[in-house]
């Protein structure tokens, strides 16, 4: 798991029950208020989804559409 994957997992299982909005990610992740380009995130969550499922730990990470991602 890379370091970004690791950071959004953790934020996820610190807010677990919570949505976490795709800002607060990028700013956990990347620690600043510059642009980040938002397709960034969607590439490392995909890898992240991606290394979970291969695990047999699919449907994990929710997407809540408009607002961000939580984990039950």
């Amino acid at each position: 798991m890379t370091k970004n994957e690791h950071r959004i997992l953790q934020v996820l299982l610190e807010q677990r029950g919570k949505v976490v909005s795709r800002d607060t990610l990028m700013y956990r992740l990347w620690e600043t208020d510059d642009f980040v380009d938002e397709n960034t995130l969607t590439v490392n969550m995909a890898r992240l989804r991606k290394k979970l499922a291969s695990v047999g730990i699919e449907e994990f990470i929710i997407t809540k559409k408009g607002l961000g991602y939580m984990v039950e």
